[in-house]
């Protein structure tokens, strides 16, 4: 039971630390994407798996609990599926597929800091690294 409880926990803890990385620039924030560009290979992999695996240490976690209490096996089932759902999502966007905008956190940088045309298409690098260097923040 205490497994259940675990991974609960810890599947909180990727989705709050991808969380932050995504929409926020706090210190926090920087902390973690410090931390992440050391042991990330892709942007995919940051942007898709860390999530994806913490949904499926949550819904796993939700149904080994689910299993010690002797809940119907159909929502065993269900939590079971969200699970392996969550992580084959997850492991597929380590191919090269373009990511989804809400899970890109360069994009939502970006889009932070006004740093996209008028068709909501990220501004060539150069142009973003010039604008960031003048006001004096770091490049992305």
């Amino acid at each position: 039971m205490w497994t259940g409880f675990g991974c609960i926990v810890f599947g909180c803890l990727l989705i709050h630390a991808w969380w932050f990385e995504t929409y926020t620039d706090s210190a926090l924030a920087s902390a973690w994407r410090r931390m992440s560009a050391s042991w990330s290979p892709t942007r995919n992999a940051q942007a898709m798996l860390r999530p994806g695996v913490g949904l499926m240490s949550v819904f796993g976690g939700i149904g080994t609990l689910l299993r010690h209490i002797g809940a119907p096996q159909f929502l065993i089932f269900a939590f079971a599926f969200l699970t392996l759902l969550s992580l084959v999502i997850g492991v597929v966007y380590l191919l090269p597929l373009p990511l989804p905008r809400f899970a890109d956190a360069r994009y939502q940088y970006l889009k932070r800091h006004g740093l996209l045309d008028a068709t909501g298409r990220p501004l060539p690098d150069e142009v973003v690294n010039r604008i960031l260097a003048e006001r004096g923040g770091d490049t992305f």
